[in-house]
């Protein structure tokens, strides 16, 4: 695959934990200078930045709400000024709720979940489309559950249906400047989300459920990023590609 990503800047959401981290890891091992948003870990985020930084990537953190506009656009003007452009973006950050009925779900929780993944999304979209550089690339982490809903998570899998949308809008928008913008839709991702807390049983039945017979790692999910922000992917715009281990629920 040619990449030719060294000294490009990236910018991502949510990229001290998780898949976020499993992205800024591959994305340092192919040169290039990263722009990392977190809300609140300081600790994790010193932590990634150490780590990143060990594998020889320039760094900026900065700590970002990204349900604010002005904390959103605040971040995207600090990384201009350090890096003097922004390549690739990485909308990442968000968060989920699987354990509420529709009956059940109080309103400081939806509000929580639909602020962090409608309009904190759509922030960092609005920013990307002034920023990105003609020929850049957008990319949403999504999740399969916006294709297989299950019981209790209705909110959560309506707030990454609203993520595919906004893809799908923008890839239009800003095609005529030849920026591709899709989503990665993980399925369920060991040492992410939920399952940073769940008993290892569940890890053991997620990973029986995927035809080759293991949990997809946030590596997996950097993989695919790199794939969809490489010169292989210019033709690839407002698509969203599964990254599940062949499970299809």
């Amino acid at each position: 695959m040619t990449t030719k990503l060294a000294g490009k800047t990236v910018l991502i959401t949510g990229g001290t934990k998780g898949v976020g981290r499993g992205i800024a890891d591959r994305f340092a091992q192919v040169g290039m200078n990263l722009v990392i948003a977190y809300g609140s870990d300081d600790q994790a985020a010193r932590a990634a930045e150490a780590g990143l930084t060990s594998q020889g990537a320039n760094v900026l953190l900065v700590k970002t709400d990204i349900r604010q506009r002005s904390e959103v656009e605040r971040l995207f003007t600090q990384a201009v000024a350090r890096f003097g452009q922004l390549d690739v973006v990485m909308a990442n950050a968000g968060t989920e709720i699987i354990d509420r009925t529709f009956a059940d779900l109080e309103e400081e929780r939806l509000d929580h979940v639909v602020d962090l993944n409608v309009k904190g999304t759509f922030f960092t979209l609005q920013q990307a489309a002034r920023h990105v550089v003609d020929g850049g690339r957008i990319v949403v982490t999504n999740s399969t559950i916006a294709l297989y809903p299950p019981e209790n998570a209705g909110m959560y899998a309506s707030t990454k249906a609203a993520g595919r949308t906004m893809v799908e809008v923008l890839a239009k928008e800003l095609g005529p400047r030849r920026i591709t913008v899709n989503s990665i839709a993980p399925g369920m991702v060991k040492s992410a989300g939920v399952f940073t807390s769940i008993p290892g049983e569940l890890e053991e039945q997620a990973a029986g459920a995927t035809p080759l017979g293991r949990m997809i790692v946030p590596s997996d999910i950097g993989g695919a990023a790199e794939f969809l922000i490489s010169d292989d992917a210019a033709m690839i715009t407002g698509q969203h590609l599964g990254v599940t281990g062949g499970a299809t629920q």
